[in-house]
């Protein structure tokens, strides 16, 4: 018996002790999760991906124009990426539908695994392996939809590490890119401000966002291009009007008033403005200070999610890579601690249903808001540690 538990805590040691075992596990469940959703017919937001990006080529305005159906026979959901992303989408569209699903989650899995372990080198191999495993059920999940948010998780982290790496211009085409894709990256522009030569790299920026933005005139012409971009100002409208439904800040508050909707665009801009200025007034110590670049790269990935106005549950595998490089950065007490666990079971097993039951975790998630609250109260934490406290890490 001695002999049989001796060989079973060895097995549990030797686990996951190399970056390639690592690999090997989430691929295994990036495969098991999209064999799932093909054999079901269910990979509909990659339909949706494919059809716009077919429809992008062949003149068709994508967000206005809109009456694809899944493979059941039901109208598809809305596509609400900008024209950079069908472009960039084109490869997997030579491919069965099917086997484009298999592809492009094994590409988005690559991507995120790629995007941690390639973290500086102030990053132990003990720090990634705990990144990864605080996210993968949240990335698993995501990539259950078949979603394009653990890519743009990735490219927060790729720009991350080049700027640290000093590769700015790699690190100013992967923000333009996110930014033009899914917006959400754009704000990572404002890491700019921690490393030499600011106004050559925001040069470099202007450019390269202008000529990214520009690329779509390979299929367009201008007037065409300006037609396709004022459709996607209103499809993401309407698709801002389900804000009661999002897994934002803002949810809580719609439970008593949905005036608030009216306003939830300028709070977000306020709260983003308001950090920048402090970021500005303790410029110096960001410069000089590692961990507190990191920790500002943490605050500006939950804030992506926590305020946007079209965040769902799946979108906080971004916010939540960004905890975990917070986290890992900062001199943590144990309420952080507490806090970090308590979020990791709201947000990424909670939503599992063969976990919790869904009627619970419709209580929990839904009708209290538990997920939304904490992880609020965990990023005014964040907050207050990464500008006002003095970092012993």
């Amino acid at each position: 018996m001695n002999a049989i538990l001796q060989k079973i805590s060895n097995l549990k040691n030797n686990s996951f002790n190399t970056p390639k075992s690592i690999f090997f596990f989430g691929l295994f469940f990036a495969f098991a999760v999209t064999l799932k959703e093909v054999n079901s017919e269910s990979y509909n937001n990659f339909l949706i991906i494919l059809y716009s990006t077919i429809d992008f080529w062949q003149g068709v305005d994508p967000y206005a124009n809109w009456y694809h159906l899944d493979l059941k026979g039901n109208p598809l959901g809305v596509f609400i990426y900008l024209p950079l992303f069908s472009i960039l989408f084109t490869p997997f569209t030579i491919f069965p539908a099917w086997l484009g699903t298999f592809l492009w989650n094994f590409f988005t899995y690559t991507l995120f695994y790629k995007s941690i372990f390639n973290l500086p080198e102030n990053y132990n191999f003990k720090d990634k392996k705990f990144i990864f495993f605080i996210t993968c059920l949240l990335l698993f999940a995501t990539m259950l939809s078949i979603q394009f948010n653990p890519i743009v998780a990735a490219i927060f982290l790729f720009s991350y590490s080049a700027l640290e790496k000093k590769n700015y211009f790699l690190a100013i085409l992967l923000i333009s890119i996110s930014g033009l894709t899914k917006v959400y990256g754009i704000i990572q522009f404002s890491m700019l401000l921690f490393y030499p030569k600011f106004w050559r790299n925001a040069i470099y920026s202007f450019t390269t966002m202008i000529l990214l933005f520009a690329l779509p005139l390979i299929r367009y012409n201008l007037m065409e291009l300006l037609s396709l971009l004022e459709s996607w100002k209103e499809a993401i409208y309407l698709h801002s009007t389900r804000q009661g439904n999002f897994y934002s800040i803002y949810r809580p508050f719609f439970q008593f008033d949905d005036v608030i909707g009216k306003y939830v665009t300028l709070i977000s801009a306020i709260v983003f403005l308001l950090l920048i200025g402090v970021l500005i007034i303790k410029l110096k110590e960001f410069k000089s200070s590692f961990s507190k670049r990191a920790q500002y790269l943490g605050v500006l990935m939950s804030w992506a999610i926590l305020f946007s106005v079209g965040s769902e549950l799946h979108t906080y595998v971004i916010a939540m890579v960004g905890y975990a490089i917070w986290y890992i950065n900062s001199s943590t007490s144990k309420v952080d601690c507490i806090l970090l666990w308590t979020n990791f079971f709201l947000l990424a097993v909670f939503p599992i249903d063969i976990i919790v039951p869904t009627f619970i975790s419709k209580v929990v998630l839904g009708d209290l808001h538990l997920g939304i609250i904490v992880f609020s109260v965990t990023w005014f934490l964040m907050v207050y540690k990464t500008f006002f406290y003095v970092n012993k890490k």
